[in-house]
This record gives C-alpha cells, sequence and structure tokens, in this order.
C-alpha cells in the first residue's frame, strides 16, 4: 500500500506502470480521503495502471509526468489540479464523493462542478449522488458513472460480548452527522431500563460541544469520547462492539457503515442518501433526526439476539458486494472515456 507524505507534504507517490494517473483533491491527513487514495491506488497497480496521489495545495514537480488527473472531490480546493491539467493539456476524470447540496453554494462549487464537467466524464459513488447531482446542475444528465469504493480495515476477529451491550458509532463529530440524535435517543434507551455503553470514534468538530451536551443529559458515564482513531484501532473497536450506529442527518456512501457491515456488525443506520442501496436489508434503517425512531430501533435490536445474529450475517454477504477491485475496473472505465 503506497505510504502518504506528511500532511504538508506536496510530492506525489508513485507506482509504477504505463499510464500514469495523477489521483488528486485528497487531504491525506483525513482517514476516509487516505483509505481511498491508498485503497484507489494499490487496486488500480494491482491492474498494471501508474498512480501518483497528491496531497492539497499546488502540485509540485510530480504533476509534469501525469497523463490524467483524476479529481476526487471531497470539498477541498481542486482547482489548483484543474489548472495544472488545463496548462499541460491533460484529460480529466472527476469522482464526487461528497453531499453535492453541501458542497456547490460555497467556494465557487457550483461553478467548478460546471468546469469539471466540461473538462472531462464524471463519477458517483451512488445512485443518490447521482439523482442529486442532475437535479442540481441538469446538464449532468447521462454522464455520471458509477463508482463504489469498498471496504479497506484489516479483519480482525470478533471479541466476545462483554457484560454491557456496546454500541460503536465511527463518524466526525460534526453537525451533520446527527450524533446529538444519538445522544437523546441514547438517553432515551437507559431512561427505559436498556443497559448498553456507547462509543464515539472520530474527529471532533464541535469544539467538545457534544461531550457538554452529554453531560447535560446525564450520559457523562455512559458514553466515550475516542477521537479520531487509526485504522487498526477503529478496526479492534468493530471487532469489541455489539452494534454500529451511524445517525446522519445527511449522507453520501458512509465507508464506516460498510466497514462495520464487512465486520459482520449489525447496524442501524438513517434512510439518507445513498445508505440505502447501500444497506440493502442488512441493517434497520429510521428516518434522520428522529431520536424517537432511532431510540426505538436501537432497543428492538439489543432485546432481540437473534436478529442480531441474522442482520450481522446478511451484513457480511452485502458488504462483500462492494470491493475495490470493482471500483478500479470502473474507475479504469471512466478513465477510457476520458482518454
Amino acid at each position: 500500500m503506497a505510504q502518504a507524505p506528511p500532511r504538508k507534504a506536496r510530492g506525489p507517490l508513485h507506482r509504477r506502470g504505463g499510464l500514469k494517473v495523477g489521483l488528486a483533491g485528497f487531504d491525506l491527513a483525513d482517514p476516509t480521503d487516505r483509505a481511498v487514495a491508498e485503497n484507489l491506488s494499490a487496486a488500480l497497480g494491482r491492474k498494471g495502471v501508474g498512480t501518483a496521489v497528491f496531497g492539497p495545495g499546488i502540485p509540485g514537480p510530480g504533476a509534469r509526468e501525469v497523463d490524467l488527473w483524476n479529481l476526487h472531490l471531497f470539498g477541498r480546493d481542486v482547482r489548483p489540479f484543474v489548472a495544472a491539467a488545463e496548462r499541460g493539456r491533460r484529460p480529466v476524470a472527476t469522482t464526487l464523493h461528497l453531499v453535492l447540496s453541501d458542497y456547490l453554494p460555497f467556494a465557487g462549487g457550483r461553478r467548478t462542478l460546471t468546469r469539471l464537467s466540461r473538462l472531462g466524464p464524471l463519477a458517483a459513488v451512488s445512485e443518490a449522488q447521482r439523482r442529486e447531482a442532475v437535479e442540481l446542475v441538469p446538464a449532468l444528465r447521462g454522464r455520471l458513472r458509477l463508482v463504489r469504493p469498498g471496504p479497506s480495515l484489516p479483519a480482525l476477529p470478533r471479541r466476545p460480548p462483554g457484560p454491557v451491550p456496546t454500541l460503536l458509532c465511527a463518524a466526525r463529530l460534526a453537525p451533520y452527522k446527527g450524533i446529538d440524535v444519538l445522544l437523546m435517543a441514547f438517553a432515551r434507551l437507559l431512561d427505559r431500563g436498556v443497559r448498553a455503553r456507547l462509543v464515539l470514534a472520530g474527529r471532533d468538530k464541535t469544539r467538545d460541544g457534544l461531550a457538554a451536551f452529554s453531560r447535560r443529559l446525564g450520559l457523562a458515564h455512559r458514553v466515550r469520547f475516542l477521537g479520531e482513531l487509526s485504522p487498526r484501532a477503529l478496526a479492534s473497536q468493530l471487532a469489541r462492539a455489539d452494534i454500529f450506529v451511524l445517525p446522519s442527518r445527511r449522507e453520501n456512501f458512509p465507508l464506516a457503515l460498510l466497514e462495520a457491515m464487512a465486520a459482520g456488525l449489525p447496524a442501524v443506520a438513517t434512510r439518507t442518501g445513498g445508505v440505502p442501496e447501500l444497506a440493502g436489508r442488512a441493517a434497520l434503517l429510521v428516518p434522520p433526526g428522529d431520536p424517537g425512531a432511532l431510540s426505538a430501533a436501537l432497543k428492538r435490536l439489543l432485546t432481540d439476539p437473534g436478529l442480531r445474529r441474522r442482520l450481522a450475517r446478511a451484513a457480511r454477504r452485502r458488504a462483500a458486494l462492494f470491493t475495490w477491485d470493482k471500483s478500479a475496473s470502473a474507475h479504469l472505465a471512466l478513465y477510457r472515456e476520458a482518454l
């Protein structure tokens, strides 16, 4: 697997091959960005395609070796790479990862997306995102491929269940992830006499606001805030958890849910964005922003061991449908279209 440079480094990571694809738009200090960059790079390498993975900022000297740019839109500024592609007359293919309605109103998002659509083909990582893109930019109708990612965490053996069931949520602690809704749902769960503990893993974007909120709800001794974890540490948490929860208000194709399903965890998630097409029938889905519905679904899982076992088996089967090999093949089709 490619080794990412430090956060401030701007040099590429090279793999040997004929065609050299510049994978750009990543914040390599972000676990999701890094997982996508490293796993896509490795999968393309197995298919004989060379890659150069670029972090944020102005492209360095390695940009001259790039034959084609694959820009990954996570919400970070890709305009320097667009300019580099135009100067070097290199073809461009774009992979969309973010919730577009959040991105387009800011930082020239709509202009950037329109500009990218003129430079070359685009791909979405979910059918929901593809529909959203066409609604927001009608000119994209019929022009978006589908390139779903795969799971990437190491597979660790399941740990024996503890005396108190553990609910795990791995997500950025940001408003759109709905962690406040989860805390309210968890408080209701405890009020009903259900025994459980909640573990939150992810970078805190609220400046400890959620920790303070949990204390106001009387949850200080039942909730653990772990912060951002390494892939190995997150895999370890998945191996010891009993249920995975993703309470997002908005989502696209959440890798955290895919990783949990691949680890064989029964899950409760919100019916938003690409979550239903990812989960299928392998998770319990509830409306976003509804603490009552979330609490009821969690109680149902916690009090029904048979349902937990059935969903765990279904989750593994469902997650196996999504692989980085398939994603690399879909990206190769995108590159051929760009060339």
